[in-house]
């Protein structure tokens, strides 16, 4: 195992911070040695049923009925028992008192994302068929949502169950309609830095975490791990460039977004124009009615909201 020194040079945690988190490097080493040797494998064969039992097919319609679930793809991993410790040590940090009494006996029951998996969705909008699947998969009740890690770990291990709220986490100033639609509004947290949806599940005797991203969310996630999050969260000329590149994502996505809702738009116009969808130049198109080839500018997009169109969405990020 990696050693104390090694260990807060690696992590970038100073000696104050390290003992501000009041836990022993011993326990650490135990916590450590106890995941890796006893529970590792344990986790591993957990999360392959869970992504056999709700992951492998999830694009696949159960019946012809059956909403379809739009996901792209899939991550998934069990934590790395350094990474795990590394964890604590911040945790203990930044709100000692939820995590006053964690030690080697009960981390399981504090750590929630020791199995973590990354849904990943080309549009925004995509995620509601998650939600609505994830929902319909899982006991819902918010009487089973974790109040105090240990008393309300629930050891029966035939009980799956949602065990926190869903929280979506937004930038400040990005759309919320989407999740207020489906969610209550205390579920939908702005102000981060990163956007994402969360779900916590108690599968199996275990807490698993689901994240559910675009791609362009998720690019700029790994880019920011790579980079900045965990450990140089500090660095202001890093945290800058990352939060320029966490804007132009979200640009992206409101770009791909504007961009799926024309499509939708010209299909519908083409049916409307009782023409032959393979073959639109039969016909024109929608662009043809709404972009005069004289008039290529945005004001012409009289088709959808002036907030809905690409030009304003550069604009809204020249303009911050």
């Amino acid at each position: 195992m990696i050693t104390k020194e090694s260990f807060l040079e690696k992590y970038n945690i100073t000696e104050d911070l390290f003992l501000s988190a009041e836990i022993s490097w011993n326990d650490l080493c135990d916590i450590y040695n106890d995941f890796l040797l006893n529970k590792f494998d344990k986790y591993e064969h957990i999360r392959e049923e869970f992504l056999n039992e709700y992951l492998k097919d999830i694009n696949k319609s159960k019946s012809d009925t059956a909403e379809k679930v739009k996901v792209h793809s899939y991550l998934s991993r069990v934590k790395d028992p350094e990474h795990l410790i590394a964890k604590i040590v911040r945790k203990k940090q930044d709100n000692y008192s939820k995590y006053r009494n964690l030690d080697k006996t009960n981390y399981e029951k504090f750590i929630t994302d020791l199995i973590g998996i990354r849904c990943l969705v080309l549009f925004k909008a995509d995620w509601t068929s998650f939600h609505n699947y994830i929902m319909s998969q899982f006991d819902n009740n918010v009487n089973y949502y974790i109040k105090d890690s240990i008393l309300d770990f629930d050891d029966d291990e035939d009980h799956f169950y949602i065990a926190e709220k869903p929280k979506v986490h937004i930038r400040n100033g990005d759309a919320r309609e989407l999740y207020d639609s489906l969610l209550p509004p205390d579920c939908v947290i702005d102000g981060k830095v990163y956007r994402s949806v969360h779900y916590i599940i108690k599968y199996k005797g275990v807490y698993l975490e689901i994240q559910v991203r675009t791609l362009f969310e998720e690019g700029w996630g790994e880019i920011d791990h790579a980079v900045v999050y965990p450990y140089f969260q500090n660095d202001q000329i890093l945290k800058e460039y990352t939060e320029l590149l966490n804007r132009l994502s979200g640009l992206a996505d409101e770009m791909s977004g504007f961009f799926y809702r024309l499509k939708k738009m010209e299909i519908e116009y083409l049916k409307s124009a009782d023409a032959d969808i393979k073959n639109p130049d039969k016909k024109g198109s929608i662009s043809d009615s709404i972009l005069p080839r004289s008039q290529g500018s945005h004001e012409s997009l009289s088709i959808t909201s002036k907030s809905d169109t690409p030009y304003d969405c550069l604009r809204s990020i020249l303009d911050e």
